[in-house]
């Protein structure tokens, strides 16, 4: 089973720096959106009965979003198009699995109001 963490996105985007290994990564970032897509039709579907999944939801949509265009890019051997998309992308998997906090959400936090009085 795959897991998708920021370990193995990194190294099926250190395959894409190797044409004889591209092909693997390419690979390997489909498998990524298929996933990510099952996620994302999950989370729809059992959103009006299990809460607010809206934050989840949206960050999938955006995932996927960079994977199929990332991709469209790659298909077509246009790497440093896609190397924009694949750097967000990496952003996002860090920020979902909490291993690093982005500058934007420590912006977030420090500006945030105080409770109401």
């Amino acid at each position: 089973m795959l897991m998708i963490n920021i370990d193995t996105f990194n190294q099926a985007r250190a395959r894409l720096d190797d044409p004889a290994t591209r092909r693997k990564g390419i690979e390997v970032l489909r498998r990524m959106l298929d996933i990510k897509q099952a996620h994302l039709w999950r989370s729809d579907v059992i959103a009006p009965c299990c809460g607010n999944l809206g934050g989840f939801a949206c960050q999938l949509s955006e995932e996927t979003q960079l994977l199929e265009k990332a991709l469209s890019l790659l298909d077509k051997d246009d790497l440093d198009g896609a190397k924009p998309m694949l750097d967000r992308l990496a952003q996002l998997i860090v920020y979902g699995m909490g291993q690093k906090e982005t500058p934007d959400l420590i912006q977030r936090l420090t500006n945030s109001p105080g409770p109401a009085q």
